[in-house]
């Protein structure tokens, strides 16, 4: 399976799950964003995993088409930027924390729901080009 699709596959549902909960459950959102942003050690860990993250999605797929396979590689590069932010500087990331804004929520919200909700169609449900399907075996 291409790479695309496999990462399509597990980040699609992934940021539309956490977009839908941020609609659904903002209170609880708005209490985990505060207790994270008074852990430096928390946004240091959070930043090594979006950077591992970014790393292995850009390994694996690092090329730019004119198609959402290049939101695929996007993703790779905005998980390492905002990794080795968080991992040079976590005391910094309080600062650009907006948590208690209810617009920046529903911006959140419905950008990760609508990233998701694409890369989740495209993964599962979008029709792959011939090269990339596999045959049923009997």
């Amino acid at each position: 399976m291409q790479a695309s699709y496999l990462i399509a596959r597990i980040a699609g549902p992934v940021f539309a799950v956490i977009g839908i909960g941020l609609f659904v459950s903002r209170d609880a959102y708005r209490q985990i964003a505060r207790d994270y942003l008074e852990h430096s050690a928390m946004v240091y860990f959070a930043g090594v995993i979006m950077l591992t993250a970014g790393l292995a999605i850009l390994n694996v797929h690092p090329s730019w088409s004119r198609d959402w396979r290049s939101l695929v590689t996007l993703m790779g590069w905005v998980l390492t930027v905002i990794g080795v932010f968080r991992v040079f500087a976590p005391h910094l990331v309080v600062f650009v924390g907006a948590v208690g804004n209810d617009t920046f929520l529903n911006i959140a919200a419905a950008f990760l729901l609508t990233v998701g909700g694409i890369l989740t169609f495209k993964g599962y449900v979008a029709e792959r080009p011939q090269s990339q399907r596999r045959e049923l075996k009997s």
